[in-house]
């Protein structure tokens, strides 16, 4: 047994000797050693357990390599129960077969190296910090144990890892899940050109048409099925542009979703979701920016405009306008002055004047939206407010540039939607068609994450699926959670109160300390986005005024084009 396996197993018996089912206790002889060694001079030294210990319990390295050797012991002993007997065979049989797997692998090197069997499995072993066959099969039953104890921990605790209890912050609170779809509509501009940006003549068309259908709905359209057809990130587009969970750990770029998250905890007056707002925790120098600049509003004629001028590039006369500029291209002069805007906003019935248009307001896609203090603005058909902004990482095949249309499907601040889904039934992992998926009072199956849309058994488990693994994964100082569970249930006790306190205190500063990252790392993430959206509204104050783009193609003799005028270039 190698040195460091020698350690953890000598911690393990020690520390853990009122542990029933623990093992064979240490050896001692009658003067308590339980080493002996003979020093380079000859001379014989003698270790008792607290010679070989006390030295671990003043420093967080040592102490961390108690608790690991603790938690191995109670994860054994868990395991060892007389009602595990079963899940301990299968986990034997496992180990057996990675063993094999191993030892496959050795022969297949050996094959192709030209090499002897013996000295690639040695090779193999020490890869894997073993010694000897025996210890590859116990390394990988307790990999195997640790997994299957997790898991037997979710099915016996689901509801409080979901919701949470008096000592614990479940999923909900903790990672705050949005369900959330949306349609891409890709650009070639660069996310560092605010105020001068430039798409192409297909851009300004793909970017128009869309919010053209969702605003009309011809023959019904849903929000699915343009994003089906006219989405740009292909995976989502295969599922309606469903996007699935949202949460404060998904790596999403801060204009999608702390664009969201701003909606929701400044914009919408929605009174479930004001009462909630705090948990979204937005700095107060953000939301003082994001209150200030307001939400952002898109009138529809920009984007009728952005189709009308999509095509146009020299004036009436077939002549190049201030030498080519592409920036006083109409479509452009449309697109950074409406589009091009990093903060979250929505669409609106009006003209690119801010002055109302009846018959945009008469059009199916726009209603008046309580959330928004009854204003009128682009929704889906079940009345949601569509969303957009402008976000992109990167260029080329190594990120993109685009429009998002977000549709937030169930927002982490909506307790129980006005159809009476609490957000526990919403985020169930019970499947449709079975007697446990929840129901309302009449008996039918409420529309969940799950069954949001209607397709296949396979993938409503699939859908059921993501939901456990969300909250298996959430909580980074799970292992510590169980321990102590597992702990109680156990009747673990310690010998020495010191060693106790040094474990106990490991897990607070560990859970602490995590706990800190997150929150700075978000706080970080809204630094970067309000640092962002300062400088661009520095460089919208350089806009190439509307006016350019009415004129254009009279610039030959419009006086904003003349010397002096508003337009003019030299």
């Amino acid at each position: 047994m190698n040195k460091g396996k020698l350690t953890l197993a000598l911690l393990s018996m020690v520390s853990l000797l009122t542990l029933a089912s623990c093992g064979d206790p240490l050896e001692e002889n009658t003067d308590g050693y339980v080493m002996t060694i003979t020093s380079p001079s000859g001379s014989t030294i003698h270790y008792t357990t607290d010679d070989l210990f006390s030295q671990y319990k003043g420093n967080a390295t040592g102490v961390a390599k108690f608790y690991e050797a603790v938690v191995e012991v109670v994860i054994r002993n868990e395991m060892n129960q007389p009602e595990n007997a079963g899940q301990l065979a299968d986990i034997m049989d496992q180990a057996d077969n990675r063993v094999d797997g191993v030892k496959e692998t050795a022969q297949s090197n050996a094959d192709a190296n030209k090499s002897k069997y013996k000295d690639e499995l040695e090779a193999l072993f020490q890869s894997y910090n073993v010694a000897d066959e025996a210890e590859l099969k116990d390394y990988f039953a307790y990999d195997l144990m640790k997994t299957k104890v997790q898991d037997n921990f979710y099915d016996d605790n689901k509801q409080e890892m979901l919701l949470g209890s008096t000592d614990y912050d479940g999923y909900l609170d903790t990672k705050l899940p949005y369900h959330v779809r949306h349609i891409l509509v890709k650009v070639s501009d660069s996310s560092t050109d605010i105020y001068d940006g430039a798409i192409t003549e297909q851009e300004a068309r793909n970017v128009s048409s869309v919010i053209k259908r969702l605003a009309i709905r011809q023959n019904d359209e849903t929000f699915g099925d343009i994003a089906r057809e006219a989405s740009e990130d292909e995976g989502s587009a295969a599922n309606f542009g469903d996007l699935g969970i949202m949460s404060k750990s998904t790596g999403y770029v801060n204009e999608f979703k702390l664009g969201v998250y701003a909606y929701d905890a400044l914009y919408n007056q929605n009174l479930g979701v004001v009462a909630n707002a705090d948990k979204l925790a937005v700095p107060a120098d953000a939301a003082t920016f994001l209150n200030n600049l307001g939400l952002g509003e898109i009138p529809y004629q920009a984007a009728l405009k952005l189709e009308e001028t999509a095509d146009i590039t020299k004036d009436v006369n077939g002549d190049k306008v201030n030498n080519g500029d592409s920036k006083y291209y109409p479509r452009n002069i449309y697109f950074n002055k409406f589009f091009n805007k990093h903060n979250v906003s929505i669409i609106t019935p009006t003209n690119t004047d801010g002055s109302a248009n009846l018959a945009y307001e008469a059009m199916t896609g726009f209603q008046a939206v309580a959330e928004l203090g009854g204003q009128k603005a682009l929704v889906d058909e079940d009345g949601k407010v569509i969303l957009a902004v402008r976000a992109g990482t990167g260029s080329g095949t190594s990120g993109y540039q685009g429009l998002h249309f977000i549709v937030v499907e169930r927002s982490a601040l909506v307790e129980t939607s006005t159809s009476g889904v609490t957000l526990e039934d919403y985020y169930t992992t019970e499947i449709p068609g079975t007697s446990t998926f929840p129901k309302d009072i009449s008996d039918k199956e409420l529309i969940t994450y799950v069954n949001f849309m209607k397709t296949t058994t396979k993938i409503y488990k699939e859908r059921s699926e993501t939901i456990t693994n969300e909250i298996k994964g959430f909580d980074s100082m799970l292992q510590a959670r169980i321990f102590e569970k597992l702990s109680a249930a156990q009747g673990v006790t310690f010998v020495d109160a010191d060693l106790e306190a040094a474990i106990t205190n490991y897990i607070d500063v560990q859970r602490t300390s995590n706990a800190f990252s997150e929150q700075l790392n978000y706080e970080e993430n809204w630094d970067t986005f309000i640092r962002y959206l300062e400088y661009q509204e520095w460089q919208r104050g350089r806009l190439i005024a509307e006016t350019c783009a009415e004129n254009f193609q009279n610039a030959d003799l419009a006086l904003e084009y003349q010397a002096g005028g508003v337009c003019y270039v030299k």
